[in-house]
């Protein structure tokens, strides 16, 4: 019935505000460089008691809470991040890295995108950072630089004289949150300091003082090698580190925390693995596909907020993570400790997922059960998953089969017991949504389709409607670049918009009649045949942008 004529393609973006857990200074764990074949030996975790004791009396991230600690990862924001040169290393081209940080669509070196394309999709759209890139040449040898709050200093020390630094300094938090890229790769810079290796910090702790100088203050930053292990004296944009590493590290900045750890042989067999960017998901897609970040995650740093699940009789649809829903089953005693359900197809930076295999596990996409047992002092040990016998954070199943279910909503902390026994009868309908019941005696083949009744003309925009003919639309437009027109048979749409647009058509009654679907910004369906006065709702990714009444003849 419908016919299709793409015209041409365009894409954008949307800006939102949230609230947001502050970062709490923590120190990630080393990996080794990965081999899909074997298990991943990890170092162990690198704190001291007098570090440890301050983090956790600085706060922490809170979960399901409201949290007045600073904000840095909502809306537009910017990060200065110092490209360091040394008398015996180059630093990479800073133009390449630029385009790295923040060129949208940024495919080089097998990468699925930018960091500001990571964080711009793990937040849809609410957090959109911008990374300023400053090269800083130091004088001396990196080897003479032992101490990393004086080498650190010595580098701001360059920044703050910058006049190109000075001109944007009022895009910066009054305490500027920072990334410094220390010229060389990971496993050379340890040989020099077993410190030295890529992880988030604060200089009150290395530097033994918040830097100050010109009316400018850094504290929290993020400790990154420019280049990947084995190459330390390359000056190629081939040889650059993984995207995996920057969005993990840069991801401690904003609040996050390790979600791996290691069993007693040394080996990373804990935590959510490939599923996640703060375990070994970073390394997804040889670390240039970095697994967007999880409902658990988004939900910790204000970005999204789970759903619970009440209602045994309904009919359960969850669409893409990308489009910021998530389901929770929370334990009635103690609200921390839930599960989230998430959908995650292999798309963006989630289609690696599948293909990645750490610890002798192999990645899953599809319907994710994540369990969450969220303790405040056990995140700001930066270890939740150090525990081999009771993870905090760990993917209990991934369902990727229609009819799959899973039934072990299991509490441990006071006697919990879920409401929902499980989830049952699953259905996948494309890439876009799953749909699922709580009720295992409640029969489901296929999601239902989304009807809207309309009561009153008021519920279509706010003019009224009125009959017309074949050629004009009968409601106001609610923007002024949508547009819809009947003529010859033919529907001309036009939806200069980013993400997927759907056409639905509704009778008098409100029932659907029928559903187009397109990506690009215009397009022609074929309604002749037709004679009927219909609804049609606009769509895109989800959201009603414009309905219409219009009458075919």
């Amino acid at each position: 019935m419908f016919l299709h004529v793409p015209l041409a393609g365009l894409f954008g973006a949307c800006v939102f505000s949230a609230s947001v857990a502050w970062a709490n200074p923590v120190v990630a764990a080393k990996l080794e460089s990965p081999d899909s074949s074997k298990s991943y030996k990890m170092e162990k975790l690198v704190f001291s008691e007098d570090k440890l004791s301050a983090i956790v009396a600085d706060g922490v991230s809170k979960i399901r809470s409201n949290n007045d600690a600073e904000v840095y990862s909502s809306g537009e924001r910017y990060f200065p991040v110092m490209l360091v040169s040394t008398a015996d290393y180059k630093a990479l081209d800073s133009a390449f890295m630029f385009r790295m940080f923040n060129e949208e669509g940024f495919k080089e070196n097998e990468n699925y995108g930018s960091m500001y394309d990571y964080f711009s999709a793990s937040s849809a759209g609410k957090f959109k950072p911008m990374f300023d890139i400053y090269p800083v040449a130091l004088p001396n040898p990196f080897s003479d630089y032992k101490n990393e709050g004086s080498f650190i200093t010595s580098a701001l020390d360059v920044l703050v004289e910058r006049a190109d630094f000075k001109a944007r300094a009022s895009k910066y938090e009054k305490e500027i949150p920072f990334i410094m890229l220390h010229p060389t790769s990971k496993d050379k810079a340890t040989s020099i300091n077993s410190g030295y290796f890529n992880h988030q910090y604060l200089l009150q702790y290395s530097a033994g003082k918040v830097y100050s100088k010109n009316g400018y203050r850094f504290n929290n930053y993020a400790f990154v090698s420019q280049k990947i292990e084995g190459k330390p004296n390359s000056t190629s944009t081939k040889d650059v580190n993984m995207l995996g590493t920057f969005v993990h590290e840069f991801s401690h900045v904003i609040g996050l925390f390790d979600l791996y750890s290691n069993d007693a042989n040394g080996y990373a067999t804990i935590g959510p693995l490939p599923y996640d960017v703060m375990a070994l998901g970073l390394r997804n897609g040889n670390g240039g596909c970095p697994p967007s970040f999880s409902a658990f995650e988004r939900e910790a740093v204000g970005w999204l907020t789970p759903t619970e699940i009440v209602n045994k009789d309904s009919v359960y649809v969850l669409n893409n993570i990308s489009s910021m829903q998530a389901y929770a089953v929370s334990n009635p005693n103690y609200p921390n400790e839930y599960f989230i359900i998430e959908y995650r197809p292999a798309v963006g930076f989630d289609s690696k997922i599948g293909s990645s295999s750490y610890s002798q596990k192999k990645g899953k996409n599809g319907v994710l059960i994540w369990y969450i047992d969220y303790d405040s002092r056990a995140f700001a040990n930066n270890d939740p998953n150090g525990n081999e016998n009771h993870q905090r954070v760990e993917v209990k199943a991934v369902l990727s089969k229609n009819q799959d279910s899973f039934a072990s909503f299991n509490f441990v902390n006071k006697n919990g017991k879920a409401l929902v026994d499980g989830i049952f009868n699953v259905v996948f309908d494309g890439n876009d949504r799953v749909c699922f019941t709580v009720d295992r005696t409640k029969t489901l083949d296929k999601c239902p389709e989304k009807i809207v009744k309309y009561s009153s003309a008021s519920s279509l925009s706010s003019s009224s409607v009125a009959s017309s003919s074949a050629t004009e639309l009968l409601a106001q437009k609610f923007s002024p670049k949508m547009r819809l027109h009947a003529s010859c048979g033919m529907l001309d749409v036009e939806a200069p918009v980013a993400g997927k647009k759907t056409l639905r058509f509704y009778d008098a009654l409100g029932n659907i009649v029928g559903t187009y679907s397109f990506v690009e910004p215009f397009a022609f369906v074929d309604v002749s045949g037709w004679n009927r006065s219909v609804y049609v709702q606009l769509d895109v990714d989800g959201k009603r942008l414009l309905a219409k009444r219009v009458k075919f003849r």
